[in-house]
């Protein structure tokens, strides 16, 4: 009798599949590397996301304020609410209507009359979460004045009054900062 040794070898066949121990570590280690750099990217985008609705929100809110005050007669000098032009001589910037509640969620109280009015006027909103706070400034635009943007400092006393003013609703958020709408009523 012969005494045959023979070489047991490991031939992988096509039926047997899987991983070896060194393949299962490396994906361990490139998956907890991965994971965190895809949370942090994440996380980012929802930040951004959030600040941009932020954003929309705000000037929604400031845009229903400046319409608000664009409805107004330009000064309280004017004939008629109805018909706010031809006014004559324009009055200091000061709040001459009725006063305005704070608002509650919604532009609550009774209206002002006219633009001027609603100088220094602030009010803070819940807009279904997120709290905005509205500030109003009204400036008479000085003659030859270009930029708009740098009229400093405000004037609002009846001898310097043109035929022009300059609105800035200002609406600032804890998150998002402040947003500033500008626009001129003039005296037509």
């Amino acid at each position: 009798m012969k005494n045959q040794l023979s070489a047991i070898s490991y031939q992988p066949s096509a039926n047997n599949k899987g991983f070896t121990l060194i393949e299962i570590v490396m994906i361990i280690v490139i998956v907890s590397i991965a994971i965190p750099a895809l949370l942090i990217v994440l996380g980012q985008e929802t930040r951004q996301s959030v600040n941009a609705e932020l954003q929309i929100n705000a000037v929604n809110v400031g845009q229903a304020m400046m319409d608000e005050i664009r409805s107004k007669c330009w000064d309280e000098t004017a004939a008629s609410a109805a018909n706010c032009s031809g006014t004559v001589t324009p009055s200091a910037i000061a709040n001459d209507g009725d006063d305005r509640t704070q608002c509650t969620g919604a532009f609550t109280g009774t209206p002002y009359d006219d633009v001027d009015d609603y100088n220094g006027y602030s009010e803070t909103c819940t807009w279904g979460g997120p709290s905005f706070t509205t500030t109003v400034q009204v400036c008479y635009v000085p003659s030859g004045s270009g930029n708009l943007d740098s009229i400093s400092p405000c004037v609002t006393a009846q001898a310097s009054a043109t035929d022009y003013k300059r609105i800035q609703v200002t609406v600032s958020n804890a998150t998002l900062g402040s947003v500033n709408l500008v626009t001129v009523a003039g005296n037509y």
